[in-house]
């Protein structure tokens, strides 16, 4: 009788453990579901002064189509949604003072930095990359960035004392 209980015992702790188990997966899977980005609780964009915020974004068009077909693919239309941001507050590409990038996998690098190039005329803005990031529904690369124009149009970049 004493092994019959403790085997009990034993069987639902392991049925309780089980479950535990089940309902945290499902949690983490929900976590991922794809959901309009406009329902999250942040703003695409804050301006601070002469500064734009970019919070991260992911290769997901405006209309609400993921864009995953490579890592180059991705980058593109993650920059694509940098500018559309970009434009909406009446700055540029080369007004980017500030870039963070992170990939899925650094094995990337290479390929997200051809892509990256191509939308910089000028100089390029200051820059992190870190690789190995858990990026949301799946994606391989976000891009966040942080833009300067001063009341003149000017980003900043000339020194006029030395004019």
């Amino acid at each position: 009788p004493i092994y019959l209980a403790q085997g009990a015992i034993i069987m639902r702790y392991l049925l309780t453990t089980a479950l535990a188990c089940a309902l945290f997966i499902s949690s983490a899977a929900t976590a991922q579901e794809a959901v309009a980005i406009k329902t999250l609780p942040f703003s695409a964009a804050r301006q601070a002064d002469d500064f734009l915020f970019i919070s991260g974004q992911i290769a997901r068009t405006a209309n609400g189509k993921d864009v995953k077909e490579s890592v180059g693919t991705e980058t593109h239309q993650i920059m694509k949604n940098l500018g559309r941001i970009l434009e909406e507050h009446d700055y540029s590409y080369d007004d980017l003072v500030s870039v963070t990038v992170w990939l899925n996998d650094i094995e990337d690098y290479h390929q997200m930095n051809k892509a990256y190039a191509s939308y910089f005329k000028q100089q390029f803005p200051a820059r992190a990359c870190t690789g190995g990031a858990q990026i949301v529904f799946d994606f391989k690369v976000e891009i966040a960035a942080i833009a300067y124009k001063d009341d003149d149009g000017d980003n900043g970049d000339d020194d006029d004392s030395k004019k």
